[in-house]
């Protein structure tokens, strides 16, 4: 006993020693920047990752802008990058398609991509974490629907803006951004590109996707031509090429380069080839077109009329959800017609007490029509207040949008109106109508560890090591956690409503492929392998697509479940045939020898056994199938990894992904420990260890043969007596067939 003790002492001195030479070669390594290939320095001030070569990352699923075709990078922004790379005296290449929402961390991290272009917009959330170069383009967002849903959306939006309707959105875009703030009651679904968006929606698995106007124009004219562009949302973003902050001479020659492309017609000709024109009118399409100056004010000086406030609303930042929390910093949005003669030439933003502006950043925006006007503003912050003043008066007849970033409103919550005044172009000061109200909700335990965490000093320490900034933010952990709950329950939900259905469908298909029918061996093998031979994100796509394509309208959760059960039974089918070919045949000459026919022995002898021997087996298989739930977020299905994505791309921070998989190891690991300990004893008991019964006696031998004939005969009555294990024995007296020999030896 002392012997073992101390080599288990020794063996435990052993592994924490490993463990914390591990730890330390860990924390060394994240210390350190991380490795990358030693980028190339230019006189020009810049770095590119590989010398004399401008590399470009994107997701090139976004046409007219950028594409693949026949192998090749295609589009607007593609050509745009050749022409800069040009002038810059550089080659351009662009690396393979990238999911939107990891261009940013790519460009972050250094290494790979010089930077990103990709329809990026321009936002103040976005130059936190990168580098924008100056404007390329203006655009603005469109919303498609079918033809039928077209009329009513155009006339109001809000008519997407219900319970029972799932508007598909590019994740990370300003599109997704724009419907989580004005369409707070529909489902917001969160996919890899504006493709699979409008490919819901022509199947009907989704009401409405919202994209970039061009690229909505583009495609309902040249591939979805069933679906309409049902409204245009006049956001008047800016695009811009995405760089690294630790690149900023970069940034200074793109920027250069854009002027020049500017000055040469170039970027003109591009816009010519790439967007055409208008139907309407020949001129350049609003949707993407250069900034123009505002138009020369009209009316007399008095500034008679008023703005007419359109909207305001406040960009969600509970993690994971659609919420507004006071005390913590959000967006507000506000919108207004200015209908004042000689246009006006401030605006005063005011909320209840409470609210904050300080350290406030603010955007002004200025549309005519669809067409942005370059209108410069100053904002100074004061309190509950902000006010805007501009360089230039904004024209009667314009949209003025004002985009407030990091203000707060209260911390107790409640609902909460945008007041203020205004002052036209003449001086004259006028009071702002009330904006609609804005809910908010009440600053949660959770959000004041997270304020708490955001003080202290080695939580700066640990965020300032990239890696451990970019996986592990505690900030975003601790939100995170929280956030993934309800995702993780369906994730749940989903594989333990799956399961029984997938065992019960294994275990038929099992019995069907070891039959003495040739069709049922046939339609079984089909089954089986067709299943196990395709991915099975490609069964989830034709599942979700699919079905509703044929009129077969189900909920995402119960397709979910469905799609799950099916192809986990391909799996579990081939590990019941394995386990019921392991059984010996001496098993059946013994079931025989006691009067049993097929169906009893199968159903009270072999398949008691095969359960024992495949449990490890299938637990194995369990666990494969909860991880595999996350697939069903490529379509919209409200799962852990579904709401990780989201998280993932409202902070930027790949933190969120690591809290989804603390959660699936919350499961995998027990279930794990669980398959060891039951493989451990089946071992154990085919080795013939553990207790052993006492030699029988003679007349318990006998004993025992009685009890055998009674087994048997009881067997048979019950077969009488009960309906329907007399309909399954004989269904499994169809399908097992005429068994002459062990099953292995059936001819499949």
């Amino acid at each position: 006993m002392d012997v073992t003790l101390a080599r288990r002492r020794s063996a435990l001195t052993v592994l924490v020693g490993t463990l914390v030479l591990a730890a330390s070669l860990l924390l060394s390594g994240c210390a350190s920047e991380p490795a990358a290939p030693d980028p190339a320095a230019s006189a020009d001030g810049y770095t590119t990752v590989k010398e004399g070569t401008l590399t470009v990352v994107s997701d090139l699923a976004n046409p007219p802008f950028d594409y693949m075709e026949d192998g090749v990078a295609k589009g607007f922004e593609v050509e745009l990058m050749q022409e800069l790379a040009q002038k810059m005296g550089l080659e351009c290449e662009f690396l393979p398609p990238l999911k939107f929402d990891s261009i940013i961390p790519t460009i972050q991290q250094g290494g790979k991509a010089d930077v990103g272009a990709s329809n990026f917009t321009i936002t103040d959330e976005r130059r936190q974490e990168i580098d924008f170069t100056d404007a390329y383009i203006d655009s603005n967002q469109g919303i498609v629907t079918s033809a039928q849903l077209a009329d009513s959306v155009s006339a109001d939006v809000s008519a997407l803006d219900d319970a029972t309707s799932s508007i598909a959105v590019q994740a990370g875009t300003t599109g997704e951004s724009w419907a989580r703030e004005n369409l707070p009651r529909a489902t917001v679904v969160a996919l890899d590109d504006p493709i699979q968006a409008l490919t819901g929606v022509q199947t009907g698995l989704y009401a409405a996707a919202i994209a970039d106007l061009p690229v909505m124009r583009y495609e309902c004219l040249n591939a979805y031509t069933d679906l309409k562009v049902a409204r245009e949302i006049a956001t008047g973003e800016q695009y811009g090429i995405v760089v690294s902050k630790a690149n900023p001479g970069l940034t200074s020659a793109l920027d250069a380069a854009l002027a020049s492309c500017r000055e040469d017609g170039t970027l003109s000709t591009l816009e010519a080839k790439w967007f055409g024109e208008s139907e309407e009118s020949g001129a350049p399409t609003p949707a993407a077109t250069s900034t123009s100056q505002p138009s020369p004010a009209t009316g007399a000086a008095g500034g008679a009329g008023t703005i007419e406030v359109q909207k305001a609303t406040a960009r969600p930042n509970e993690s994971g959800g659609s919420g507004v929390i006071g005390a913590m910093n959000t967006r507000l949005t506000w919108e207004g017609t200015v209908n004042v003669d000689g246009g006006i030439s401030s605006v005063t933003l005011s909320l209840p007490e409470g609210s904050t502006f300080e350290g406030s950043t603010t955007r002004v925006t200025v549309l005519d029509g669809l067409n942005r006007l370059n209108v410069d503003g100053d904002a100074k912050a004061s309190g509950s207040s902000v006010t805007v003043s501009f360089a230039a008066p904004v024209p009667a007849g314009s949209l003025l949008r004002l985009e407030v970033t990091d203000m707060q409103f209260p911390a107790e919550g409640g609902a909460y109106v945008v007041g203020g005044s205004y002052t036209t172009a003449a001086g004259t000061e006028a009071k702002l109508e009330d904006s609609p109200s804005i809910s908010v909700i009440a600053n949660t335990p959770v959000q004041q560890v997270v304020n708490w965490l955001d003080g202290q000093g080695w939580v700066a320490a640990w965020n300032s090591v990239p890696f451990l900034g970019m996986f592990f933010k505690p900030q975003l952990l601790v939100t995170s956690f929280v956030s993934l709950f309800g995702g993780w329950l369906v994730c749940l939900g989903i594989v333990i409503v799956a399961y029984p259905f997938a065992i019960l469908l294994g275990l038929l298909f099992a019995i069907m492929k070891i039959s003495g029918v040739r069709l049922a061996r046939g339609v079984a093998a089909v089954y089986i392998n067709v299943l196990r031979g395709t991915p099975l994100f490609l069964q989830i796509y034709i599942m979700f697509f699919g079905l509703p394509m044929m009129g077969i309208n189900i909920d995402n959760n119960v397709l979910g479940v469905m799609v799950m059960a099916i192809n986990s039974s391909a799996y579990l089918a081939e590990i019941f045939r394995a386990g019921i070919q392991s059984i010996p045949q001496g098993q059946y000459e013994a079931a025989a020898s006691l009067g049993m026919n097929r169906a009893q022995t199968m159903l009270s002898i072999i398949l008691p056994q095969t359960v024992r021997r495949v449990i490890p087996t299938v637990t194995s298989d369990f666990i494969t199938s909860y991880k595999d739930t996350s697939l069903l977020s490529s379509v919209g299905v409200m799962e852990l990894m579904m709401f990780s994505k989201n998280l993932t791309t409202v902070s930027g921070n790949i933190t969120p992904y690591m809290a989804a998989a603390i959660y699936y190891l919350i499961v995998t690991l027990p279930l794990i420990r669980i398959v060891s300990l039951v493989e451990r004893r089946l071992a154990n008991a085919e080795r013939g260890g553990g207790t052993r019964p006492k030699a029988a006696s003679a007349s318990g031998r006998g004993a025992s043969h009685t009890v055998g004939e009674k087994t048997a005969s009881s067997y048979h009555a019950q077969g009488r007596d009960a309906s329907w294990e007399s309909g399954m024995h004989g269904a499994l007296d169809v399908l097992t067939g005429p068994f002459r020999t062990h099953p292995a030896s059936s001819e499949v």
